[in-house]
């Protein structure tokens, strides 16, 4: 018969976008009008804080720059009458109008303009990181959302004091979860990314919801011996939440032609090298049959080698059955 293969998954939803957005300037919430459960854009304001401060700091920076920039003006000029009197030295040099002594002063008043000029260009360039750094300052009193979701927690309302690193509100987006179950290292080989899933939750008894394995850690953990599977979880219905405990199963393959037997038929003893055996009936009488086991899914075996479609197998295990024990068929 048709036997599909899965292995059983158990975790929780997790988000894929969860956040937890912090104040990044010191001052009173003036706002924050969102409530728990509000959507929220990424981009959008949810926050404001008093500015006040910011935008008098950001007019104080603003001046900086223009007083730097008429400074550098100023020395601008101071340059170039410098320059022009070493010029007038040098021909004056020349026709014995002064010593070299003059020259040389004017040579040097020529270097201390230039050295005036490339101070205050300095100061300009201070003064306009400082202007950015004004205008940035005012731009973080207004807290934005960083991704769409919706607002999970608020930790702050309008008249709370905030200072940088102060937790404001935490953003979920439950439309892109991801279910995050441990597998036992020894059911991972048929495991591949891609796979479906199917998985239920307790919030919705009798319904299925759908997923794909899209990624199987490659460490497994010593303390657990197993690895952590990641599945992508289809919430287009909406109906899931992070944080929702689920049960499933991967299907990691479908045979179409199997030898599938009840799992109660097989004597097995995992303590124990012995392998595994069932019962058949032949001629009416008990044969012992090793067996090989392929893949379980709740209840029932693949078994792989030891039996062949058509052989009476007795389903139920009882202390008194041994080989070549006469039986008979229940009516």
């Amino acid at each position: 018969e048709t036997f599909a293969a899965t292995v059983a998954v158990t975790g929780t939803l997790v988000s894929k976008a969860h956040v937890e957005v912090k104040a990044e300037t010191t001052g009173h919430v003036l706002r924050f009008d969102k409530q728990e459960g509000d959507p929220v854009t990424a981009g959008e304001p949810v926050v404001w804080v008093d500015e006040e401060d910011y935008r008098l700091a950001l007019r104080q920076a603003e001046s900086a720059v223009q007083v730097s920039e008429a400074a550098l003006e100023r020395t601008r000029v101071l340059e170039t009458h410098a320059c022009a009197e070493v010029e007038r030295a040098r021909n004056l040099m020349k026709s014995g109008g002064i010593t070299d002594k003059d020259r040389q002063a004017a040579e040097v008043a020529e270097q201390d303009a230039r050295a005036q000029r490339d101070l205050a260009a300095a100061q300009r360039e201070q003064a306009r990181a400082a202007l950015e750094v004004a205008r940035k300052r005012l731009r973080d009193a207004v807290i934005r959302a960083p991704v769409s979701g919706q607002l999970e927690k608020k930790f702050a309302n309008a008249g709370a004091y905030v200072e940088p690193a102060t937790a404001l509100f935490s953003i979920v987006d439950n439309r892109r979860l991801e279910l995050e179950s441990p597998v036992p290292a020894a059911e991972l080989a048929p495991i591949r990314a891609g796979q479906r899933v199917s998985f239920s939750v307790n919030s919705y008894p009798g319904e299925s919801f759908a997923g794909r394995v899209v990624e199987i850690n490659p460490a497994i953990d010593p303390q657990t011996r197993s690895a952590k599977v990641r599945i992508a979880v289809d919430n287009s219905g909406g109906k899931l939440k992070a944080g929702m405990f689920t049960e499933g199963e991967i299907l990691t393959g479908v045979k179409a032609q199997a030898v599938v037997i009840p799992a109660s038929a097989v004597y097995r003893d995992d303590r124990s090298a012995q392998e595994p055996y069932v019962f058949v009936v032949e001629n009416n009488k008990t044969a012992r049959r090793p067996v090989r086991i392929g893949r379980e899914r709740d209840t029932r075996l693949e078994i792989t080698a030891g039996l062949r479609p058509g052989d009476l197998l007795i389903a139920e295990q009882s202390i008194e059955l041994a080989d070549g024990v006469s039986v008979a068929p229940r009516q």
